[in-house]
């Protein structure tokens, strides 16, 4: 069974410039694939085209961007805020303040 390869892993953080991510992602893709492992794109994107991993690292900023947004929106919100759940339907008119 493939062993995840942890140590071998580089950091691509965004304190470096974009061309040493890419390449370090791009490694890191070698690594993952040589290891016998699959990518798992559900936290990263396979390929190793630079156009697409430098567009996935700006679509990943600019998710975290609008959760750190939302999240300082929902903190300053009062302790008593109530929120709809998903899994309990809202009948029309319901929950209306």
């Amino acid at each position: 069974m493939p062993e995840w390869p942890k140590e071998k892993l580089l950091k691509h953080g965004p304190e470096l410039p974009m061309e040493e991510r890419i390449r370090r992602y791009q490694e890191n893709i070698r690594t993952i694939r040589a290891s016998g492992c699959a990518v798992p794109t559900s936290a990263m994107v396979d390929s190793l085209d630079p156009a697409v991993i430098e567009l996935w690292f700006a679509d990943n900023a600019f998710s975290i961007d609008r959760i750190r947004k939302l999240t300082a929106k929902l903190a300053e919100l009062p302790d008593d805020t109530e929120f709809p759940t998903p899994f309990i339907p809202v009948a029309k008119g319901e929950g209306k303040r």
